[in-house]
């Protein structure tokens, strides 16, 4: 239409906001499934609950608006490198918004780990039929708020092996990782209060599906690791571990059936069609 639009929205920013977003989109609905689950599982909201998530809600958006902006302005070259580093574009794919930005996104990680525990440990001191996965669902809420801060772990003047390293600690085992753990405990425990699956059944498949997500995925690291400067025999090992990756897949697509089934077997379950197709 004859508007120079790379003048302003250059492919850098685009690109980066496309990634960026779509990881605030994926967190953002994981996060928040968590804080209706885990009142729904202890049946009461704790004290200030509402407030907490009601802070946490402002402390995204501030993140979300402050990154995205920070990175026009970083790929514009309209910070210095110091204030880009804090304020902008770091320049690792995924983990792209400024140090500033990624430190209040570590401090809304572990708000929303302070209010996943406070409905959660009452429930575990209980004893209940459901503990073995609680403890699960919680394990899996501590692994979301630390793994992510292993994108702290370099500085402006890293070298870029050691930069390379920790990025993928975030994306192998932040994004591709341990969501995937926290979204099977809590596909594991809707199914349960729908009567759908044994606590025992559901709890051992979790943990079946917990170690075969993180050994393909801790270990299947090291294949990223090729311009990190790492030995032939761990980018093997690395390679071989990574190959996993596929079994969750067709576990996946065995549950989606085996969830499709479920959908159709009584009448009530009906009503739960789509939210049982979407699980």
């Amino acid at each position: 239409y004859g508007i120079d639009i790379a003048s302003f929205l250059p492919y850098s920013i685009t690109r980066t906001w496309h990634v960026q977003i779509a990881i605030f989109w994926i967190a953002s609905a994981w996060l928040a499934t968590g804080l209706y689950i885990a009142p729904s599982l202890s049946g009461r909201d704790p004290k200030f609950q509402k407030l907490g998530v009601n802070v946490l809600f402002v402390a995204l958006l501030i993140v979300v608006a402050g990154s995205l902006i920070g990175q026009w302005f970083g790929v514009m070259q309209k910070l210095g490198l110091v204030e880009n580093f804090w304020f902008g574009h770091q320049g690792y794919e995924y983990v792209d918004l400024g140090r500033f930005w990624q430190l209040l996104l570590v401090i809304g990680l572990f708000l929303w780990l302070t209010l996943m525990i406070r409905p959660i440990v009452p429930i575990i001191k209980k004893g209940t039929s459901e503990r073995g996965l609680l403890i699960l669902f919680l394990i899996s809420c501590f692994a979301i708020a630390f793994f992510y801060a292993a994108g702290l772990m370099w500085g402006r003047t890293t070298n870029l092996a050691i930069a390379e390293y920790w990025r993928w600690w975030v994306v192998h085992l932040w994004v591709e990782g341990f969501f995937e753990v926290f979204a099977t405990v809590v596909a594991a425990f809707l199914f349960t209060r729908m009567g759908l699956l044994r606590i025992k059944s559901a709890t051992n498949n979790v943990l079946f599906a917990t170690i075969i997500f993180l050994s393909g995925g801790i270990l299947g690291t090291f294949h990223h690791l090729y311009f990190t400067g790492t030995p032939t025999g761990v980018m093997a090992l690395g390679a071989t571990f990574s190959a996993l990756e596929v079994v969750p897949l067709v576990l996946i697509g065995f549950e989606a059936f085996h969830n499709y089934r479920m959908s159709k077997s009584t009448e009530w379950l009906a009503d739960y069609k789509w939210p049982i197709y979407f699980l």
